[in-house]
């Protein structure tokens, strides 16, 4: 009987500990928009201008997990945009942003609670973030970065986990409260865990066909600590119990 209370315990702890440590993630694709933008690849630079960015999906945020459309200046039209430089001579030089609104989608968010998305905004296409935001930014070196295949006829650029920030509008929308340190706009608090671009071309003249950049929000203290807590609880309990 005492074995089952342990272990009752312990699970019940580690589901408590399970949502706080589950990131938000917040990812940005290309959507249904195609090939477009006008990158300038080789092998040790990739800078792209206006690469489509059509969808914004989110993840471990509870209601207002779904797809949204990213548009630029016509309201349910994906049409936003990102922009980028990775060099791997002049680190200091690299950044990436992502412009655009950000509206409900018909069939992927219906019936969000909280003033997230209902049936009737999905079908309006109502927009959640205004025109022409800077909906993430991120400037200075890229860790991890990677050009490969430049020169030929398919490039490839990609690039590890480091800081970036989210448009507090955008973090509001979705009612994510944690919005860390904002000034200007924008809030610190978030990392890149991935970032791909594949494009098409010749020489050094490529435009991109499929586009993938997603990133998550860097878990609060209160939660590592919680995490913490509960491991090191946890572990005592094992240690009396092979003690007894």
């Amino acid at each position: 009987m005492k074995k089952v209370v342990l272990l009752a315990g312990i699970f019940a702890m580690l589901a408590i500990t399970g949502p706080a440590s589950a990131a938000i993630v917040l990812d940005f694709g290309t959507g249904t928009m195609g090939a477009g933008g006008a990158c300038t690849i080789t092998a040790t630079l990739a800078v792209c201008n206006n690469v489509n960015i059509g969808v914004l999906t989110v993840l471990n945020d509870g209601g207002a997990n779904g797809t949204y459309l990213v548009d630029g200046a016509t309201q349910g039209v994906q049409g936003g945009v990102m922009n980028f430089r990775v060099d791997l001579t002049t680190p200091s030089t690299d950044f990436i942003t992502v412009i655009g609104s950000v509206d409900c989608m018909t069939g992927s968010g219906a019936g969000l609670p909280g003033g997230h998305c209902t049936a009737a905004d999905d079908t309006a296409h109502t927009q959640l973030v205004a025109s022409g935001t800077t909906l993430m930014s991120q400037s200075g070196p890229i860790t991890g970065a990677s050009i490969v295949g430049a020169g030929g006829a398919l490039a490839t650029v990609s690039f590890g986990s480091t800081p970036d920030s989210k448009s507090q509008a955008l973090l509001a929308a979705l009612g994510i409260t944690n919005l860390g340190v904002c000034t200007g706009g924008l809030c610190t608090g978030w990392s890149l865990t991935g970032f791909s671009i594949s494009a098409q071309g010749s020489g050094s003249n490529y435009t991109a066909f499929s586009t993938d950049v997603a990133d998550a929000q860097v878990p609060e203290p209160t939660s590592i600590l919680l995490l913490g807590t509960v491991m090191v609880g946890v572990t005592r309990l094992i240690r009396r119990r092979v003690k007894a």
